[in-house]
């Protein structure tokens, strides 16, 4: 049978391996948007033949986004209320990070995504915080 504590760090774990992996998932649609055709980044052909569509890179962009923001949300509310603390980690420094992440105002690359523009760094800003992410997780207690 699994202790409480363990099924926390656990559920701890999970949350921000998927979080991880959206913002991955969002940074990879982000760089389709530049690319051509033939898989490298190219300038547009006569009648744009050789880009795909943006469009829908950008709006699988906002939904992967979407995702990460979901997943991370059961930690946020948790760590907010105080059920997740210091006592599950190793170093103090995951507790900033945490903070860091779950108090980031997401609808600014909502917002960015949504109208287009800013590609570059709402990458920058998912490659801070993915490593943010993946920094918390190497931190996560260990039972």
């Amino acid at each position: 049978m699994m202790t409480d504590r363990a099924r926390v760090l656990r559920a701890i774990r999970k949350c921000l391996s998927d979080c991880y992996g959206y913002f991955q998932e969002t940074m990879d649609e982000l760089d389709e948007i530049g690319r051509g055709s033939l898989g490298t980044g190219m300038t547009p052909l006569v009648g744009g033949y050789a880009m795909s569509d943006p469009k829908n890179h950008f709006r699988q962009a906002i939904m992967k986004l979407d995702r990460a923001e979901k997943a991370l949300r059961p930690l946020a509310t948790r760590f907010r209320d105080g059920r997740v603390n210091a006592s599950h980690f190793v170093d103090e420094r995951a507790l900033m990070l945490l903070r860091d992440l779950t108090e980031f105002d997401y609808q600014i690359l909502f917002t960015l995504l949504a109208q287009r523009r800013g590609r570059e760094s709402v990458w920058y800003r998912l490659k801070e915080l993915s490593q943010k992410a993946k920094e918390v997780f190497d931190l996560v207690a260990t039972e």
